[in-house]
């Protein structure tokens, strides 16, 4: 695979996003060229949709979200997403369906197979399906819009 260049003109932003700034030292140190990296050069991939196999009971949780030292405790989530720049959705089956095995405790219907919630809008990916004391609920985020 050819290397890729990153080119600036007249020290002004490169096509792709980079950002480069000169510093001459002032006489007294050495030139330094400092590159802030784009998005895509910068190495890391922002949070955001992936692929999503529910497993054999229904549930799925997005494997980006930090494990948060196993508390149960909805703050560190909160300010996690609030830090990712994320706005979340989120409702329970039984918004979208009267009647699943789930709610009548039927053995062997221990999850959500049969509920398939739908995104809010197209922006709208997937955190997780999950359950929870009141019962099976869904998580979807996207990008804060600005006002």
């Amino acid at each position: 695979m050819p290397e890729e260049k990153i080119t600036f003109v007249n020290s002004e932003p490169a096509k792709c996003g980079c950002k480069m700034e000169f510093s001459s030292g002032g006489g007294h140190y050495s030139d330094v060229v400092y590159v802030t990296p784009c998005e895509a050069h910068s190495g890391s991939k922002p949070f955001g949709p992936v692929e999503v196999k529910r497993e054999g009971n229904g549930w799925w949780w997005h494997q980006g979200i930090p494990d948060f030292g196993g508390t149960e405790d909805p703050a560190p989530y909160h300010a996690w997403l609030a830090e990712e720049g994320l706005q979340l959705r989120e409702w329970s089956m039984e918004r979208d369906l009267d009647d699943h095995p789930y709610f009548d405790g039927t053995v062997g219907c221990e999850g959500c197979i049969g509920w398939d919630p739908q995104s809010p809008g197209p922006e709208w990916f997937l955190l997780g399906i999950f359950d929870t004391e009141e019962g099976p609920h869904v998580h979807w985020a996207r990008r804060e819009v600005a006002p």
